[in-house]
């Protein structure tokens, strides 16, 4: 679940500029907020494939945020990005992993397979994680 981490981003570090990609306005903008509060620089918010790849050359964020749920799901949007964002600093939110899923996530070389329902704390660091960006993260 979303929400305040006890331990919020010490703002004095350095952001983390992140590419979100997702089709769903409400629900995105409710984890905007939320990774703006603890630090984050929201560059872009893609829906699409080739949308995803201009932003991601455009922009150069230090990690991208997939909803797997987007029309045509995530692959082809990590596809599109082969060559403009390392594997390793995208991540995938989604309702459920099957254990099939998780294997395409691996195979794909992707960092983080996450559940929607992770806890606000844990998102802020696997992606700050994620950037190379975690040792400005306070200690617990």
């Amino acid at each position: 679940m979303l929400g305040r981490s006890s331990h919020p981003y010490d703002r004095s570090g350095p952001p983390c500029r992140l590419l979100l990609v997702s089709d769903r306005r409400a629900p995105s903008e409710a984890l905007r907020v939320h990774l703006a509060y603890h630090g984050f620089e929201i560059l872009a918010h893609e829906s699409s494939a080739p949308g995803a790849a201009e932003a991601a050359r455009r922009e150069q964020p230090d990690v991208v945020l997939i909803d797997a749920a987007v029309p045509g799901g995530w692959q082809p949007i990590v596809a599109a990005l082969e060559g403009i964002t390392p594997h390793e600093r995208i991540a995938v939110l989604a309702a459920y992993w099957s254990s099939e899923g998780r294997e395409a996530a691996r195979r794909s070389g992707i960092g983080a397979t996450l559940l929607k329902r992770v806890e606000g704390a844990e998102l802020v660091t696997r992606l700050r994680s994620l950037a190379g960006l975690a040792d400005a993260l306070p200690s617990a």
